[in-house]
């Protein structure tokens, strides 16, 4: 035989020899009879430890402690009743504390307030913009647009007399000048 066969046979024979105990074994459990402690008691009524008396633990201790500190901590935030040494000694010192801490939420309010402001009047730009009507009138930079294009083959009477369009914005633009020269 092989030897691989041979250490095989081996093995199923200690298996067989010595079987695995049941992982979940309720025979004995159920019945309460042990081989190896010789008696025929349930396991139900087993021999149970005596009460032990137990302290009543530190967290009860603490609780009771806190009542008192809760008291005097009370006691100590309350404001004083000297008004003559001004408002922020008037207030209790918890608050005092707590005041101290909340400097920030003033800044916060400024800057809230300054980016209200901006937003409404973008809001209010927006609309301006949106609302007023596109001028229909189409200006002219310079009354020489009307002539561009090729010099060449261009028909008798084709071009128009432009002098009446040069002179009219000739003449705004003199009166804008007049304006911003005030």
């Amino acid at each position: 035989m092989l030897p691989t066969r041979h250490s095989a046979l081996r093995l199923s024979r200690s298996f067989r020899l010595h079987p695995q105990p049941r992982r979940h074994d309720t025979t004995k459990a159920t019945t309460g009879h042990s081989a190896a402690a010789g008696r025929a008691e349930p396991v139900s009524h087993a021999h149970h430890p005596e009460p032990v008396n137990e302290p009543l633990g530190r967290g009860f201790y603490i609780a009771l402690a806190s009542l008192p500190l809760a008291f005097a901590l009370y006691k100590f935030s309350r404001s004083s009743e000297d008004a003559s040494a001004g408002a922020a000694a008037a207030q209790p010192w918890l608050t005092r504390l707590i005041g101290s801490y909340s400097s920030f939420q003033e800044r916060w309010v400024a800057r809230n307030t300054l980016h209200t402001r901006m937003v409404e009047q973008a809001a209010n730009d927006r609309n301006l913009f949106q609302s007023t009507p596109a001028s229909e009138m189409i200006e002219l930079k310079f009354p020489e647009v009307f002539n561009q294009g090729s010099p060449y083959n261009v028909q008798a009477g084709q071009t128009a007399n432009l002098d009446e369009l040069v002179a009219h914005y000739e003449k705004r633009n003199r009166e804008a000048e007049r304006r911003a020269g005030r």
